[in-house]
């Protein structure tokens, strides 16, 4: 059986973590060790995570760099820091932390907020020691949450995806490990972690989705729940390609509209699209000129009103913005009545 340290090499080599997506894997000059800054939570997925990094280091030629975040919102964060660092210490890895002062329990978008600080300081942290790769340790059972939540939510079927390998400068080696893959490692290793109470809180969609959700999707599908996401993310991942190329060579044989802006669409410029290309092609029409997040819902509806036999029409997207067509053009518009 594969070990994980076998399993996180091939990822490695595999999905190129070492080199920016865009770029050929002989970029990377092999002489010099990869800055890798390993957020690591004090949780067994970021400790295993560090710790599988840290038995490949060497042969990988990682120069590893340990970041912790202390959001300050549970009592047993400066224990969580305190574990951390002394796991650092242990294994002679500088170490580094971060203190949130803005978040408060209970504020409104509290978990964007906080991924958001944790983005913005990783960066900031990866410049000051000049550049490399932030790994993080979210593994498959994350994936299969972030694609249930994109369903409760509402996506467009071409973006049904889970998280990337590579977001440069961001990794995430351990996207085919399942969580008790990892507590497992750390057990047989006699290696400690600190669980997160408020993972089991009820308050956040997220924990309902992996508490509640999941296991009973899991004896449904007689546990082949993973394999169903899986399959699922891949051919949405080849629609949104297919999407992508479409798009781009409708942009490129479109030319320069006379009317071309931001604001402005020629329903000329459309009348070849088929119609998942032509929702394609009015979604980013939209929400590049408002910045505004589109429902599907609101997509097919302007769909629907942009192939009827009407030239005169209006419709509200939100308090702010408003689309209309007038002739042979779309027009975005801001509102005058708010």
């Amino acid at each position: 059986m594969e070990s994980l340290l076998q399993k996180i090499q091939k990822n490695w080599e595999f999905y190129h973590l070492a080199v920016p997506s865009e770029k050929n894997k002989s970029n990377r000059t092999a002489k010099i060790p990869l800055q890798v800054v390993v957020c690591v939570s004090g949780g067994s997925d970021s400790v295993a995570l560090f710790y599988l990094l840290h038995r490949l280091s060497s042969l990988l030629q990682l120069d590893l760099h340990i970041l912790h975040f202390n959001h300050q919102l549970r009592p047993e964060a400066n224990d969580e820091q305190n574990f951390v660092k002394s796991l650092a210490d242990q294994n002679k890895i500088p170490f580094h932390y971060v203190t949130a002062k803005h978040l408060k329990t209970g504020q409104p978008g509290l978990q964007e907020s906080a991924r958001e600080w944790r983005i913005e300081e990783s960066r900031k942290l990866l410049e000051t020691i000049g550049g490399g790769r932030i790994a993080t340790g979210h593994h498959a059972d994350d994936q299969t949450e972030t694609l249930l939540l994109k369903l409760l939510r509402g996506t467009h079927i071409s973006n049904l995806q889970g998280m990337r390998w590579i977001n440069t400068p961001f990794i995430r080696p351990l996207l085919n490990f399942r969580k008790s893959e990892l507590q497992d490692y750390l057990k047989k290793n006699k290696l400690t972690w600190m669980e997160d109470a408020s993972n089991q809180s009820a308050v956040y969609l997220r924990n309902r989705v992996r508490i509640e959700l999941i296991p009973l999707l899991e004896e449904l599908t007689r546990h082949g729940l993973h394999s169903r996401i899986n399959d699922l993310s891949e051919q949405s991942q080849l629609l949104r390609k297919r999407l992508d190329s479409d798009y781009a060579n409708w942009r490129k044989n479109r030319g320069n509209s006379d009317n071309d802006s931001s604001t402005v669409l020629s329903i000329a410029d459309m009348n070849s699209a088929e119609d998942i290309l032509l929702q394609e092609i009015l979604h980013n029409f939209i929400t590049a000129g408002t910045g505004m997040a589109l429902s599907y819902h609101n997509l097919k509806k302007i769909t629907e009103l942009v192939g009827s036999a009407s030239n005169l029409w209006e419709l509200h997207l939100s308090q702010e913005w408003k689309i209309s067509q007038s002739g042979k053009n779309l027009f975005l518009q801001l509102n005058i009545e708010k």
